[in-house]
């Protein structure tokens, strides 16, 4: 019963209070509450997945001159740290690269990566590809922008008598965040591990953008990872077939396109029925961008005769000879 006497209090005070107008920001609020905590992805690691609150302050550490595993980029010549921060075919990649379809740049070819929140983890890729760093951000529920960088690193794990300052190589880094990033959290300049400096360079940032929009008839969005790759359903097949919108000034990125095209393959199935009078009825679809050589094509609309979860969207795109064909801003509806 106190629960409810608490209730009532809190009604009481609010039809109290004049409500106001316009309803501004509680500043004093916000500077009382704590501070955002800031985390820096580790330097110098291949992978990296969190799994607790790590601290990643930077120190000289020694090793054991291990071979490490190889880069991916070009080593600059000479072999310096200078010579590395001012590659121009370093600072070029991070210049040229695409903004993936779905995302916003918030910065460009910084020499510094993230120190930000909600750190999700952290993979090296084998070329600087904003649309794979992309594709690994929409595959991990929760992440709101990433960050992909060129890091300058030891081929040699540096023993402080043996090997202090071995040889570099260039690895090309993609981590993940769970909420937005700007360009002045671009603060992680590098370490010094024995007397080999790693730094990085090329280091661009991107935003997700907002979902779309909720339809009247049906639940969702649902954001998806890729695009669905149903299996039989005991035997059965559910997928429908699929509506393509190519973009023009008048289709754009309308998930709505979808759902008419969902209820008009139930109209149209329900106007040829089976033998037995029964027919499939299209409860679900996958709404999705289409791209090309990170171009955006259209809207493809998949549609099923079942809800399928997330953990079936399993495409994320595929090769035609030298075309590379992606999938992004993909979300799922299901029939209300």
């Amino acid at each position: 019963m106190r629960s409810a006497c608490v209730l009532s209090a809190l009604v009481a005070i609010a039809a109290a209070a004049p409500a106001p107008s316009p309803q501004s920001i509680d500043l004093a609020g916000v500077d009382a509450a704590p501070d955002p905590i800031f985390v820096s992805a580790p330097l110098d690691v291949a992978s990296d997945t969190p799994h607790k609150k790590r601290d990643f302050t930077l120190m000289k550490r020694d090793g054991d001159c291990a071979p490490q595993p190889a880069g991916s980029g070009p080593v600059s010549s000479p072999d310096t740290v200078e010579a590395f921060r001012t590659n121009p075919d370093l600072q070029a990649l991070a210049t040229n690269a695409p903004t993936p379809d779905g995302y916003s740049q918030a910065f460009s070819n910084l020499d510094g990566s993230l120190s930000a929140s909600k750190y999700m983890g952290l993979r090296t890729l084998k070329q600087f590809d904003t649309l794979g760093c992309a594709s690994l951000c929409d595959q991990a529920d929760g992440c709101e922008a990433f960050n992909l960088y060129i890091e300058r690193d030891p081929t040699l794990d540096p023993n402080a008598n043996d090997c202090p300052n071995p040889p570099s190589l260039t690895n090309y880094k993609c981590t993940l965040w769970g909420a937005p990033v700007v360009a002045q959290q671009a603060n992680n300049k590098g370490q010094w591990r024995n007397s080999f400096e790693v730094v990085i360079t090329g280091s661009n940032g991107y935003n997700k953008n907002s979902p779309p929009d909720a339809i009247d008839g049906f639940t969702g969005p649902t954001a998806l990872g890729g695009a669905i790759n149903a299996p039989l359903d005991n035997g059965k097949n559910t997928y429908l077939g699929y509506k393509y919108f190519p973009f023009s000034q008048s289709q754009g990125f309308h998930p709505t396109s979808c759902a008419a095209a969902c209820q008009a393959q139930t109209g149209y199935n329900s106007r040829h029925p089976n033998a037995d009078g029964s027919y499939a009825t299209c409860s679900f679809f996958n709404a999705y961008v289409l791209s090309q050589n990170a171009i955006p094509q259209g809207l493809y609309c998949s549609l099923y005769s079942k809800t399928w979860a997330p953990s079936y969207a399993t495409n994320r795109g595929q090769y035609r000879g030298t075309n590379r064909f992606t999938v992004s801003r993909s979300y799922s509806y299901s029939l209300a």
